[in-house]
């Protein structure tokens, strides 16, 4: 009966069994060879001749890759990130390693930011009689409708920044109405000027429809704009990276300057400022300031819940206020 780790090669009779050196040594390497099962009227073994002196080992030449071998494997990943990739790839990699933006991207963030800042400079520009709001909300629906077209035929990164700032923006402005309506209504220390606006697009002051077209012009015009405005600045500039107080201050800053300062200024210069708008004394001066200070806490608050980490983050570039950093210390 053999044994397990034993083999046997079978051979006709005719056939000389050739002998098999027990091993091969050299300088460097040592080959074992199995020994062959004795067979009957095998040959002899004859004794392994003595190893001669092995050879200096030849340099081994260098291997040819595409990679560069000065780079390190967080360069690697890097330059990959670059690139674009599978979803299922690119979402586990950090998004602020791309390239600056090409000329596409900046035409299309200077798309959503004129979109987002044209209801509410329609205002002014009404009040100091330049262009009526009317035909501001004309070119506004035909922008509109470009952005539109393009986030659903070419999607980009900073549509989900849109929607939310959005969204953000519209959701603040309920809770600043809760506090505004309560003056208006309930104290009567102020009117509501928003039918007025209604009144700038339709033509038609004191009707229900007007009323309605103020309102919508209000929470997806004025709030939902400078919602999207202060997110896409916030994360152009960096303000994602700063900690939670630092953002939710930035926001209340972009609330009262420019929006509610240059609420105020319409007010105070334009000619027919208060007439067309609201009279500027104590209560209305009170009011809107602290109603722009409940706006900007919780469009702060909800910019805190924005992705701004890692493979999360919207933005795909770096941030400008690093970018300025870093040639000032050049």
């Amino acid at each position: 009966m053999l044994t397990s780790d034993q083999t046997v090669r079978m051979r006709t009779i005719d056939a000389p069994v050739k002998p098999q050196p027990n091993a091969v040594i050299d300088a460097e390497t040592v080959r074992v060879r199995p020994v062959a099962a004795p067979v009957e009227q095998a040959t002899p073994v004859e004794p392994a001749a003595p190893a001669k002196q092995a050879k200096p080992a030849k340099p081994v030449p260098q291997a040819v890759s595409a990679y560069d071998n000065s780079k390190t494997v967080r360069h690697r990943v890097i330059d990959i990130a670059a690139k674009p990739l599978p979803s299922a790839i690119a979402d586990r990699i950090p998004r602020n390693v791309s390239s600056k933006p090409s000329m596409w991207a900046i035409a299309r963030v200077l798309l959503v930011l004129l979109i987002a800042a044209m209801p509410i400079m329609a205002i002014p520009v009404e009040v100091f009689g330049l262009v009526s709001q009317g035909t501001t909300s004309i070119l506004l629906i035909v922008l509109i409708a470009v952005l539109a077209t393009l986030m659903v035929f070419a999607p980009h990164r900073i549509d989900a920044i849109v929607g939310r700032g959005l969204i953000a923006g519209m959701v603040a402005c309920i809770v600043y109405d809760a506090a505004r309506l309560f003056a208006v209504h309930v104290l009567g220390l102020m009117g509501d000027f928003i039918t007025e606006m209604g009144s700038f697009v339709t033509g038609e002051p004191d009707t229900a429809g007007s009323a309605a077209v103020g309102y919508v012009w209000r929470y997806i015009g004025d709030a939902g704009g400078l919602g999207v405005a202060f997110f896409v600045f916030a994360f152009a500039l960096g303000i994602d990276r700063w900690s939670n107080i630092s953002a939710v201050l930035a926001s209340i800053g972009f609330a009262v300057f420019p929006t509610w300062a240059g609420l105020i200024a319409t007010v105070a210069i334009a000619p027919r400022g208060e007439e067309m708008m609201f009279p500027l004394n104590w209560a209305t001066f009170t009011i809107t300031l602290v109603g722009h200070l409940i706006f900007g806490l919780f469009l702060g608050l909800a910019f805190l819940k924005m992705p701004r980490g890692g493979a999360h983050r919207e933005w795909p570039w770096p941030p400008l206020l690093r970018v300025l950093r870093e040639r000032k210390q050049r």
